[in-house]
């Protein structure tokens, strides 16, 4: 019995935790680790390769950088100092063997492949998806004339989801890898960002030395995964969790020492 309500109460808390605002200050007694900064990177959006979507968004994203309407959304969610400093179109796309614009203008909408993540998508009180990629996203589809359809996809399987035709792209704070360009064609960076480490007590891990051989939660597949795993002090603790959310989490809740996640979104549910 006592095994019973011991594991009751653990299984609440957890709950209580998971059902916290994903807003400003969600985990105001986490703290990130001063001046550790795991590799610069830049977020853009995919499309199927191929796609002739690529040209269109680049076309309409640099518009809404000249008319300072993208501006004006990053200083909303507080990401104005992550903007590129400049929008550049990509180059040298592949040249496309069917329409993915015609798909899309045929259904009415663009299917968004998207993880619950703020500032860059998450949900308000009323349940809407709102943050910068969600309304920049919705910017875009209105000059395109179709619907922005929001869908959380597996962020570790993304590119299947894509190549499937489960989305019509991936748009989610989404870092330019390798990976990432070898599997699809992908629009100019919007945005620079970098992973930083979180923890509980950054004066008992004040370096990523100090976490050798510790727990270190991170989002399957994500940026935050790799840079981990890069580094000699943190890969034999790696432990893949399903979002960065549930990173965030398990730091919180004591399950991992620290979690390796973007900037972006530690700045903004962190309380620092």
């Amino acid at each position: 019995m006592k095994r019973f309500l011991s594991l009751f109460l653990a299984a609440l808390m957890l709950f209580g935790l998971a059902s916290c605002g994903e807003g400003k200050g969600a985990y105001e007694d986490l703290e990130i680790v001063p001046g550790v900064e795991i590799g610069v990177e830049e977020y853009a959006i995919a499309f199927r390769e191929g796609s002739d979507m690529v040209a269109k968004v680049d076309a309409i994203t640099a518009d809404l950088f000249n008319d300072g309407t993208i501006k004006s959304i990053a200083e909303k969610y507080e990401v104005e100092n992550q903007l590129v400093p400049s929008f550049a179109a990509a180059s040298g796309q592949t040249a496309s063997s069917e329409s993915d614009w015609a798909k899309i203008q045929s259904k009415g909408k663009l299917v968004i492949g998207i993880t619950d993540y703020a500032p860059m998508d998450y949900k308000d009180a009323d349940g809407n998806w709102i943050g910068f990629d969600a309304e920049y996203a919705r910017k875009v589809c209105e000059k395109l004339g179709v619907t922005a359809e929001f869908k959380v996809i597996d962020w570790n399987t993304k590119t299947v989801s894509l190549s499937t035709g489960a989305i019509d792209c991936i748009w989610n704070g989404m870092t330019v890898t390798n990976e990432i360009t070898e599997a699809c064609d992908v629009t100019g960076a919007y945005m620079k960002n970098y992973q930083v480490v979180v923890v509980k007590n950054a004066k008992k891990y004040p370096d990523l030395a100090s976490l050798a051989g510790k727990k270190i939660a991170v989002e399957a597949g994500s940026a935050g995964e790799t840079a981990a795993k890069a580094d000699s002090n943190l890969a034999s603790g790696v432990v893949p969790v399903q979002d960065q959310s549930t990173a965030l989490l398990q730091v919180k809740s004591g399950a991992a020492d620290a979690c390796v996640i973007d900037f972006i979104m530690a700045k903004t549910l962190v309380g620092e």
